[in-house]
């Protein structure tokens, strides 16, 4: 994926150079024409017409479908490159050109050949003004702004259902061993009578590999003999309901689980209630089915996405540190006002100081971040090496502050 950055790196570049030549004869975009602008924007200037827009409170989202985002080496097709360069020039002129408080926006380019596939670059809005008047310079833009290639896994989850459903309906072969998870359609129908319909289906994303669906069916059969007093019960094109566990990481196997609304336990048929059960998950995903924002973003989420991503750039872009450490793994998160960074970070060498240069660089990093875009809206701040045992560090506010300044030491802490 090195190529697809330097790609998108250099979009970037191109972007920041346009609108430093356009700063002094600036368009205006008022409030309630930002969608529109953006439209006729990509639509005049870059002959993009399948783009879609929705502002979500302070966030606005554009949308674009793509045939072919991806090379089959993952590397991002170039006609693909061009078509977000043009819809991110666009987003970059309306929202600094604007009188609405646009605080964030979000573009998701989504292959329409890959299920799932999709191309995401977050941005603050700040950032983009700041970068222009040459408050930041561009490498510190890079760092700031979110990009990330992935594959959806509620929207590849959907697919596996769907498929999974297919299979059923076809009575293939390979269905035999899950028509018992399906109760009780294939208990008291006919073999081969069995048809199930997805009328609905709801997801929310657990983690960026795993999703929760929510699955509402009609359900047709013709009743096998002996199971007749079932039809009064569940009648055919009787309503029925499902959980599906889904981890798209399981390339083979990627249907983890599946609960059933009714099951029969003590002679007794009993129903579990689903959706209770699926509202009680957290949706941690911030794009929707339909490619915009689930949520408005705030700053903290923001900053924590951004610190945990430079918690890799420290040890992958710094030759001496690269070379003398490997990062497997960087998440960040903000839960009731206080930070947390998981990280799996490991040495190469085994030296005795590695654990105070492993986490002295990352504390400083996220100190410097906080102060630099004077966020004070947290308590404290956690970092969690997960390569030695869940070791922690927790800093105040106050106290983060002042190792920043060096008045708190690394070898303290540790």
């Amino acid at each position: 994926m090195s190529e697809f950055l330097t790609k998108y790196k250099a979009l970037i570049i191109f972007l920041i150079l346009a609108i430093s030549l356009a700063s002094c004869n600036k368009p205006t975009y008022p409030t309630g024409k930002i969608e529109e602008s953006v439209l006729k924007l990509c639509k005049d200037e870059y002959k993009l017409n399948n783009v879609e827009v929705k502002i979500v409170g302070s966030t606005l989202g554009v949308y674009i479908p793509v045939e072919g985002l991806i090379d089959p080496d993952l590397k991002l097709n170039e006609k693909a490159s061009k078509k977000i360069e043009g819809v991110a020039l666009s987003i970059h002129r309306v929202v600094t050109s604007t009188d609405m408080n646009l605080k964030f926006y979000i573009l998701t380019a989504r292959d329409t050949q890959t299920t799932g596939a999709e191309f995401i670059i977050i941005g603050f809005v700040y950032d983009v003004v700041r970068v222009r008047l040459f408050d930041i310079s561009r490498g510190e833009y890079f760092q700031r702004i979110l990009r990330e290639f992935r594959f959806n896994p509620a929207i590849a989850g959907e697919q596996k259902a769907k498929e999974l459903f297919d299979i059923l309906n076809q009575n293939a072969p390979m269905a035999e061993s899950l028509k018992p998870i399906f109760y009780p359609i294939y208990v008291i129908g006919k073999t081969g009578s069995q048809k199930i319909e997805i009328t609905n289906i709801e997801s929310k994303e657990l983690s960026d590999h795993e999703s929760l669906l929510y699955v509402k069916t009609i359900e047709k059969y013709e009743i096998s003999p002996g199971f007749e007093a079932y039809a009064a019960i569940f009648p055919s094109g009787f309503k029925n309901e499902y959980l599906f566990l889904i981890d798209i990481s399981l390339l083979i196997s990627p249907v983890k689980e599946i609960v059933s609304k009714y099951f029969y336990s003590n002679n007794e048929i009993r129903q579990r209630n689903l959706e209770e059960t699926f509202k009680q998950y957290k949706d941690f995903g911030i794009i929707g089915a339909d490619g915009f924002p689930s949520r408005d973003l705030d700053l903290g989420w923001f900053l924590s996405r951004q610190i945990s991503k430079r918690i890799n750039s420290i040890f992958l872009e710094n030759n001496e540190l690269k070379n003398k450490f490997t990062v497997t793994s960087s998440q960040g998160d903000i839960k009731d006002r206080v930070f947390e960074f998981k990280f799996n970070i490991t040495s190469n060498n085994n030296q005795a100081d590695d654990k105070s240069i492993i986490f002295g660089n990352i504390i400083k990093m996220a100190g410097t971040v906080l102060h630099l875009y004077a966020f004070e809206e947290y308590k404290g701040i956690e970092f969690i090496s997960t390569s030695e045992g869940e070791k922690k560090i927790y800093l105040s506010k106050e106290d983060l502050e002042r190792f920043r300044k060096n008045e708190i030491k690394i070898d303290s802490l540790i």
